[in-house]
């Protein structure tokens, strides 16, 4: 067999010996087989830049000599083409994995795949503990001085009629009692003279969801929850409808001496459960099952 052409040769000289010894052969054919010249040099070293950079072969060394595996005849005939100081061992097995520190397409789409799926899942459990968690989030374990009654009745002169009062950084509504429970049945009257036993201070959380709850509507003068119209009365005792299974919360509540309201709403007392309309410490002329709507 013919010597390749010296051209042929250098070309050949710039690729790396392990691909030399796998392709070597099938290039100088390809090369003699299109009469290539001078004009083809810069895609060979294209090609041998590329293949310097990107090692995807490892040596077999010795593994098939000792098995008595021979070399095909093509390849025998591929090798006796390359230069006499060639390395006699042959190359063919194709890495199956990436050079270490190189990672495979397939392995980054996986790994991208997973941050994706990840951040899915960490939206979706934020979404719903923030649907979860109870709304009222201002001030919880602190005490809030709400004023004396006469501030109060300036910014709501309905609390003396027994509206509820509703203070928002608390999240909480001011009762008055004795006002309140007559507003209930109907009558029109005017409370000014209150004491601490005179006072309910309710949280305005419903225990189902932790939803808040609105003021009292004046059908049946009953607080009833937007999200799952639970029903509470104006004490916040629960009533027949909607699925939360006990009443309103209460904050612990005192005047001091100078008059002012103080709400401590870190003692909190938890409403009493719906045991039917027969528990209730308070009955307005309303069914039990009324609610707002009807």
């Amino acid at each position: 067999m013919s010597r390749p052409p010296f051209l042929h040769r250098l070309m050949l000289r710039c690729y790396p010996a392990a691909w030399r010894m796998r392709y070597g052969g099938e290039l100088l054919a390809l090369l003699a087989d299109r009469g290539s010249g001078w004009r083809d040099l810069p895609n060979l070293l294209a090609g041998a830049i590329d293949a310097r950079v990107h090692l995807r072969l490892r040596p077999v060394g010795g593994v098939l000599a000792a098995a008595g595996v021979p070399l095909p005849p093509a390849r025998e005939a591929a090798i006796s083409l390359l230069p006499t100081h060639a390395p006699s061992r042959a190359y063919g097995i194709v890495a199956s994995a990436p050079p270490r520190g190189v990672m495979s397409r397939r392995r980054f789409m996986r790994r991208m795949l997973g941050v994706g799926a990840g951040i899915l899942t960490l939206e979706f459990l934020a979404g719903t503990a923030n649907f979860l968690w109870p709304q009222i989030r201002e001030g919880l374990g602190g005490e809030f001085r709400i004023g004396t009654v006469a501030s109060v009745l300036a910014i709501e002169p309905r609390f003396a009629n027994g509206w509820p009062y509703a203070y928002n950084p608390a999240r909480m509504f001011l009762v008055n009692v004795p006002a309140a429970k007559e507003l209930a049945l109907g009558n029109d009257v005017s409370i000014t003279d209150v004491g601490a036993g005179d006072l309910l201070a309710l949280w305005r959380k419903c225990p189902h969801l932790g939803c808040l709850v609105p003021a009292p509507c004046e059908s049946v003068t009953r607080y009833q929850c937007r999200c799952h119209r639970s029903t509470y009365n104006i004490l916040g005792e629960k009533m027949h409808e909607g699925p939360a299974e006990r009443g309103l919360d209460r904050f612990a509540i005192r005047i001091e001496p100078d008059g002012t309201i103080v709400v401590n709403t870190s003692e909190i007392t938890r409403g009493e459960p719906n045991r039917g309309p027969d528990a209730l410490t308070f009955v307005d002329p309303h069914p039990w099952e009324a609610t707002c709507s009807e």
